[in-house]
């Protein structure tokens, strides 16, 4: 009998069922296909191990996976973090800091326990060290970022506190400003004229916002510790009152786009490792 197909060339497969020779072509095509596909798999497959264990070998990649405790168990990886983290303050920090991270007035000395954000007396190595790194991504009071990116007239991601000028905005007057002198100078353990320390009692509820009840601060707003003698620009009367009277808005700029992730990780280990704790 003549097939009605005339064309095709029948076979047969398993259980008689009638192949065309476009049939069998699509097979082959199919079966090649998958061959390939599954030689592709396994290649793929071969590969990934290899790039798992560049990653594992790249001091960065490490260092970003790591925790502060294991970065100073492994010394490759605390060389590199050691390295990268000086590099980074010989071209950027010491500038404001010094080369050796002391401060000046100003610029806070990064390696004594006192800091507005975070501290490395209360909270874990981990927790410390994230402090430092959103500081150092986005840095404090910054402003360079479009209107619509900024709350309270700062960039909606930096770090944010304000020490307002009351003599200025006419809260305080000079009589109660020169008694908070004296407050302030109390609650530093230091000299005070006992009479208006006492008088400024009252008033010292408009700091007790961002400096405590106690004056003793508050890391998660940005506010100063008073009870210390740790201050930015000095704690003599002339410039506490000027602080008082006349406010301060220092700045750090942002770091999240001049440095890679492994090189704000390493900078905020490096910092955390040498503070005073």
């Amino acid at each position: 009998m003549n097939s009605p197909c005339p064309s095709r060339e029948r076979g047969k497969g398993r259980g008689g069922t009638q192949f065309t020779s476009e049939d069998m072509t699509m097979r082959r095509l199919y079966t090649t296909l998958n061959a390939r596909f599954l030689c592709a798999c396994l290649s793929l497959a071969c590969l990934l191990p290899q790039s798992a264990y560049a990653a594992d070998t790249d001091p960065a990649v490490r260092v970003l996976n790591a925790s502060p405790e294991a970065i100073a168990a492994d010394p490759a990886l605390a060389g590199f973090v050691k390295q990268t983290a000086e590099s980074a303050i010989s071209e950027h920090c010491s500038r404001c800091h010094g080369p050796e991270l002391r401060g000046a007035p100003g610029a806070p000395d990064l390696l004594d326990y006192d800091w507005l954000w975070g501290s490395a007396t209360d909270s874990s190595a981990v927790g410390a060290v994230m402090q430092i790194q959103r500081t150092l991504l986005y840095g404090i009071r910054n402003k360079d970022c479009p209107p619509e990116q900024q709350s309270y007239g700062a960039c909606a991601a930096t770090r944010f506190s304000q020490m307002p000028g009351y003599l200025k905005m006419q809260t305080l007057n000079e009589a109660q400003i020169a008694d908070l002198v004296e407050y302030v100078l109390k609650l530093q353990g230091g000299e005070a004229d006992a009479g208006a320390a006492g008088r400024a009692e009252a008033d010292f509820a408009v700091c007790t916002e961002c400096h405590g009840e106690f004056g003793e601060g508050d890391p998660a707003f940005g506010g100063p510790n008073l009870t210390d003698a740790i201050t930015l620009f000095g704690n003599d009367r002339e410039t506490i009152r000027d602080v008082i009277a006349n406010g301060r808005e220092g700045a750090c700029p942002p770091w999240g786009d001049t440095l890679d992730a492994a090189a704000i990780k390493a900078l905020a280990v490096h910092i955390y490792n040498l503070a005073e704790k």
